[in-house]
């Protein structure tokens, strides 16, 4: 279950340097994301067992903004912009 979560987060990670937004909003999206992986794998070894059906859930929401990114962002330019954004949001979060 672990490798499972670390592939997503992984695969998120890979796809946000490509990716943009409103981008400020994407941004925000993908650290959401990320929260919810963090405090996944808090539960994970708090030995909370509704963490396989969660992990599934994650996964999904990985895909579809990989898919969604793919398609909605392309340029270099959108890529230096959501990089940006997402510093900023990650600054922002309250789950670091």
């Amino acid at each position: 279950m672990k490798k499972t979560m670390l592939f997503a987060i992984a695969l998120v990670s890979f796809f946000m340097v490509s990716c943009g937004g409103s981008i400020e909003s994407d941004a925000q999206r993908i650290v959401d994301l990320q929260c919810k992986a963090k405090k996944l794998q808090e539960n994970a070894t708090a030995g909370d067992l509704s963490i396989i059906e969660q992990s599934g859930e994650i996964i999904k929401e990985v895909q579809a903004l990989v898919a969604e990114f793919q398609e909605k962002y392309k340029s270099k330019e959108d890529e230096e912009k959501f990089k940006v954004a997402l510093e900023k949001a990650m600054k922002n979060s309250d789950c670091n």
